[in-house]
């Protein structure tokens, strides 16, 4: 008898451990952003924004995030009836962002709901090393750490691989060798510089990262700023995005200053998709 039977789980990232390391199936509640792998997508959305962000560029949503803040307006709405339903034994939130996915307000509320506590596990990752630490007190919490540690494993080895690529290649171009200073925003508009882990993702892939200091906060920057840096690659990284979406809000930008960046002028502008390869 697993140790949990009914999990809900606020957190994306969360939702893909646990099918990774063999518990999908006690997954009975996840949010609206929980779409990979394929059988997260189809479990009972408990969660989702009270406005349809889909369907709205990044200035809107910006704007609209920060007047719900300011008004002190929940930006998630739970589904009472459906958490009431599953009765969860295990909730999984963060504590990291109140934008990116259900924060402590929500997870008050779902209590109220229940009328009961059920066990809460609170995820908190601040840098890449805090992200392979959550794999493992998530396997812990389940029941399931010998699965956790396979996963934590797998991920530490291919970050040694990279890491070893490009060492390599330093070693055999040393007289030439120039690490790129390199730029990740994850929104356009307005301009966000992103924190957290991915100044450590950069480093280890061999740039010099322009985005502050590891486990930093994202923070908004303004087109000056950019200029100033004035980066050798840029990647557009906006949270939550896929690539197509990432596009559409990329062909919106047009600022002469934006144009005179090396990183535009030389081709070495990333665009990607944010919600699969760095939230």
């Amino acid at each position: 008898m697993e140790k949990y039977n009914r999990i809900i789980s606020f957190l994306p990232s969360a939702t893909e451990i646990l099918f990774e390391i063999g518990l999908g199936q006690y997954v009975s509640g996840v949010t609206h952003e929980c779409t990979y792998p394929l059988e997260a997508s189809r479990k009972p959305v408990v969660i989702k924004p009270v406005v349809d962000f889909e369907h709205m560029s990044g200035a809107q949503i910006d704007e609209k995030i920060k007047e719900l803040s300011t008004r002190n307006q929940p930006i998630f709405k739970l589904d009472d009836e459906l958490v009431r339903d599953i009765q969860p034994d295990l909730l999984i939130s963060q504590d990291l962002c109140s934008v990116c996915a259900p924060f402590s307000n929500e997870l008050t509320q779902t209590f109220k709901v229940l009328g009961y506590n059920p066990s809460n596990l609170v995820l908190n990752p601040k840098n890449l090393s805090d992200i392979l630490k959550c794999i493992t007190e998530l396997g812990v919490e389940v029941g399931n750490f010998d699965r956790a540690v396979e996963l934590h494993d797998k991920l530490v080895s291919r970050i040694h691989r990279i890491q070893t690529v490009h060492e390599s290649s330093k070693r055999k171009n040393q007289s030439t060798y120039d690490p790129p200073r390199v730029l990740c925003l994850d929104w356009i508009n307005p301009f966000y510089m992103a924190g957290h882990w991915v100044p450590d993702m950069i480093e280890i892939a061999g740039g010099i990262s322009l985005n502050g200091s590891n486990g930093m906060d994202s923070r908004q920057i303004t087109m000056s700023d950019i200029e100033k840096l004035d980066p050798d690659v840029i990647v557009m990284a906006p949270c939550g995005y896929n690539l197509k979406r990432t596009q559409l809000e990329y062909d919106k930008i047009d600022l002469p200053i934006w144009r005179s960046l090396k990183a535009y002028k030389e081709n070495q502008i990333y665009l990607v998709d944010a919600n699969f390869l760095f939230s």
